[in-house]
């Protein structure tokens, strides 16, 4: 008999605490061949911006002697592309799905978040306040605590 793996952040009740951690496997499809959407708590997306970006030129990757580093720079297809076109596949799949919002003042976050609060298929936000790769937004918000409440 398998255990009960249940879990549930802030009201959000999970499958079992196993989340795809934002950046890591895109929007889902990129990974969904290779493991069963289904069996897990939830996947964050890739970081969502009002409008697209293009991210830091390349090299965005360098391998180190203890891991690596990267510099990707919130690169994604915007809200709009987001919603027409990556959130539905996610209809398919019985899994949390929270959405990371990256933005550049908190006009953006608010933007992003009501129309992403619109789509039923999304059940929870991650407030993206501390990427240090980005020319704008980036720490700003994540080493002031009042920004970060404002936020």
């Amino acid at each position: 008999m398998m255990p009960d793996l249940r879990a549930e952040v802030g009201g959000l009740k999970l499958r079992n605490p196993i989340l795809l951690a934002s950046g890591t496997v895109g929007y889902g499809n990129e990974i969904s061949q290779f493991l069963d959407l289904n069996k897990i708590g939830g996947i964050v997306t890739k970081s969502i911006s009002l409008n697209p970006r293009a991210g830091n030129p390349p090299p965005r990757i360098v391998e180190t002697p203890s891991g690596m580093l990267n510099a990707i720079g919130l690169a994604n297809v915007g809200l709009e592309k987001f919603i027409s076109e990556k959130l539905p596949y996610l209809e398919q799949y019985d899994t949390a799905v929270i959405c990371n919002i990256a933005a550049s003042t908190i006009e953006e976050y608010v933007i992003c978040t009501e129309r992403l609060s619109d789509e039923k298929r999304v059940d929870a936000f991650e407030i993206n306040v501390s990427c240090p790769n980005v020319k704008e937004g980036g720490l700003i918000f994540g080493n002031n605590l009042e920004k970060v409440t404002e936020v």
